[in-house]
């Protein structure tokens, strides 16, 4: 009866802060309030290119919880930059492409939620995705905690998900881990704000602890998954941001992530504060044992102002040359045979600093 009391106690808190969330949320017609979650993506959603599965996954087919011989499994787990902006245009939707042209038969599961925090795909992981036991999972996580945690303000004691949907942690072992362990929990930390749990990774050198809690949340992931499957091969990605490239004219229709202004941050110091997040996104995958997938140096000599819309999403275009920079990586790691490809020889080219020749520095003139 306390197990049943605290558990509907945690559900209905976190679905009404999700409600509360919704409201302002410019996408929340295909956005529905979850008790675990605070909101997922609503399951059996279609309108224009957008396809919600039964299972709230951004894609048209149905990839079954129990495993099919012969077949690779792919998990690709993240935010509004998987999802994508159409089911077809995202980059586990050209990955999935991409393999089938090349004979590698295989399932790609599209897990990404837009607006998500870290917390939230690691919740996701511990409860729905390690039970698919896949082969691969992919890590595009990290930009909207970018934008949740303000690096140049004091570092946060609690994590935006825990501010916006009083996801204590306790909260949080209630939804995922043995009753028991929960509960002692909960008793613990009865009278506790803040409530960190184990080992907080920082890297050599790193000037805050800011980026805290999606090093905890990726450690969750990692270990969601490696109890299901202590094979499985994980791969955490920098992130690929748009900032400095591009002119003044087109960074004035670009807003700017929220603390920007406040601390009157342009568009050069905004690149250098996500080349140091990257620098601890490699450091971190380095210590953990995992696969670094290193995005942001393999668009480093595209044209992201071509690329991306705005400084983090993308054009298909874009999204088609992640999904080829992780088929490459996959065949580094020896997952699959990567053979090349003219496809993805002619899109480098076609976005190639070299060729495009638009290279801008943080004022915006053209060199």
């Amino acid at each position: 009866m306390i197990w049943w009391t605290l558990e509907r106690r945690v559900f209905a808190a976190q679905e009404a802060a999700g409600h509360r969330v919704l409201r302002n949320d410019a996408a929340n017609f295909m956005k529905v309030a979850d008790g675990r979650y605070g909101y997922t993506v609503r399951p059996n959603f279609r309108i224009g290119g957008v396809s919600i599965n039964s299972d709230g996954f951004h894609q048209v087919d149905t990839v079954p919880v129990r495993r099919v011989v012969g077949r690779l499994r792919i998990v690709c787990v993240g935010e509004s930059t998987t999802f994508g902006s159409d089911v077809q245009a995202n980059y586990p939707a050209y990955l999935r492409q991409i393999l089938s042209g090349h004979g590698v038969p295989a399932e790609v599961v599209n897990a990404g939620v837009p607006g998500w925090v870290s917390d939230q795909v690691a919740l996701r992981s511990e409860y729905q995705l390690a039970a698919y036991t896949p082969d691969v999972v992919i890590a595009y996580v990290g930009w909207n905690d970018f934008q949740s945690y303000d690096p140049l303000a004091p570092e946060a004691q609690a994590s935006y998900f825990q501010f916006a949907y009083q996801g204590k942690a306790w909260k949080q072992e209630a939804t995922t881990r043995l009753r028991s362990v929960a509960l002692l929990s909960a008793w613990y930390h009865r009278h506790d704000e803040v409530h960190p749990e184990g080992d907080v990774f920082m890297p050599p050198g790193a000037p805050s602890h800011h980026y805290k809690f999606l090093f905890q949340s990726l450690d969750r992931t990692l270990a969601a998954f490696r109890r299901s499957n202590p094979d499985v091969k994980i791969f955490v990605s920098t992130l690929v941001g748009r900032w400095p490239i591009g002119t003044a004219e087109s960074w004035q229709k670009i807003a700017p992530v929220w603390w920007m202004p406040v601390h009157g941050v342009d568009i050069e110091h905004a690149a250098g504060l996500v080349a140091a997040m990257n620098d601890q996104i490699r450091e971190f995958a380095r210590s953990r044992g995992v696969y670094t997938l290193d995005m942001a140096e393999a668009f480093e000599p595209l044209d992201r102002a071509a690329l991306q819309y705005d400084w983090a999403h993308m054009i298909p275009d874009g999204y088609e040359l992640m999904a080829w920079s992780i088929y490459r990586a996959l065949g580094d790691a020896h997952v699959i045979r990567a053979a090349t490809d003219p496809r993805f020889t002619s899109l480098v080219e076609r976005y190639s600093l070299a060729r495009t020749g638009a290279v801008h520095t943080a004022s915006g003139r053209e060199n």
